[in-house]
């Protein structure tokens, strides 16, 4: 079936004409696959994946798992934010079926690659079932599926979409950050803000309430600052420490630790302090010099050796 096939059969109506071979009755009606193919015409990636043939089944979420390069974090998930989904499958059925593929590894019958929500409330309803559009597609055609829905939607966080990229670039594309970019249309700029929070210090992560609201803005403005110099770095972590066990907002703790790398960062390096004293007739006696970094150097000139108590004096004065 041709991609302008495809879109002819949606603008007729046709929803028939899809190829359509369920393993059992499905029970997916005329509502779930308008959806579905809604779905189709707004995502070019998922309407070429679906030219090769659509199977509608509904299997036991018992038999499916996510695909691992989902970029929404499945641990976040909750009824505390999924109750009203699961409650509305309860009431009206599974409107709109996840799109799955055959799981390559043989863990499960399928992998879940668009619908992580409706999979976690399909696992909490009485049923257990899932409708499920089933499609061929390799993890790059997947992960373009996944984006492009994802981009349509744009309800995932940057911590999601940063810490997704960082994962799918090590095991999809080799550590190939240029081919990652090239092949999904993402500018190395988006890239690079996504790696300010997916490549933030584990000790900074630990005392950030929730990744999930730290902003690309925050991430990209922390990392800017440590990167300055190793004394504004070195002060974003002592801040870190202080921070430990705090009550504070996200956003408070971000504020803090920006805060804390700029302060260092204005400070203004002190030059190295000189004293000299005069003895024995030379003005250069003893010099007493102290680096800023703290070492300490003291010089005694041939005149001044000759008298050790009035060294010794001058000594005693200035460290007094």
């Amino acid at each position: 079936m041709g991609r302008s096939k495809l879109r002819d059969i949606v603008a007729e109506g046709d929803l028939e004409g899809i190829e359509v071979k369920p393993r059992q009755k499905t029970g997916i009606h005329k509502k779930g696959r308008d959806a579905f193919m809604s779905q189709i015409t707004s995502n070019p990636n998922l309407e070429q994946a679906a030219e090769q043939g659509v199977y509608e089944l509904t299997v036991s979420v018992d038999d499916c798992r996510l695909w691992p390069y989902n970029d929404r974090i499945y641990d976040s998930l909750s009824m505390e934010n999924c109750k009203s989904l699961v409650e509305d499958i309860q009431k009206n059925t599974q409107l709109q079926p996840v799109v799955a593929r055959k799981d390559p590894t043989g863990r499960k019958d399928y992998e879940i690659i668009i619908g992580t929500r409706r999979f976690w409330a399909c696992q909490h309803t009485a049923a257990k079932t899932i409708n499920i559009a089933l499609i061929d597609a390799d993890d790059k055609q997947a992960y373009k599926i996944m984006r492009s829905e994802n981009q349509e939607r744009d309800d995932t966080t940057a911590y999601e979409k940063a810490m997704n990229a960082k994962r799918v670039i090590a095991e999809i594309y080799a550590g190939s950050q240029k081919s990652y970019c090239l092949e999904n249309d993402i500018g190395e700029g988006t890239l690079s803000n996504w790696m300010a929070i997916a490549d933030m210090e584990p000790e900074i992560v630990a005392v950030i309430p929730s990744m999930f609201e730290v902003s690309v803005k925050q991430a990209t403005k922390l990392r800017s600052v440590m990167n300055k110099a190793a004394k504004s770095k070195k002060a974003v972590l002592d801040r870190v420490s202080e921070l430990a066990g705090a009550e504070m907002s996200t956003a408070a703790v971000m504020k803090a630790l920006i805060k804390a790398g700029e302060d260092a960062n204005r400070q203004k390096v002190r030059g190295p302090a000189e004293k000299a004293y005069a003895i024995g007739g030379d003005s250069q006696g003893v010099v007493v010099k102290e680096a800023a970094s703290g070492a300490l150097t003291i010089k005694v000139s041939r005149a001044a050796s000759a008298d050790s108590a009035a060294v010794i004096k001058v000594l005693s004065k200035h460290f007094s």
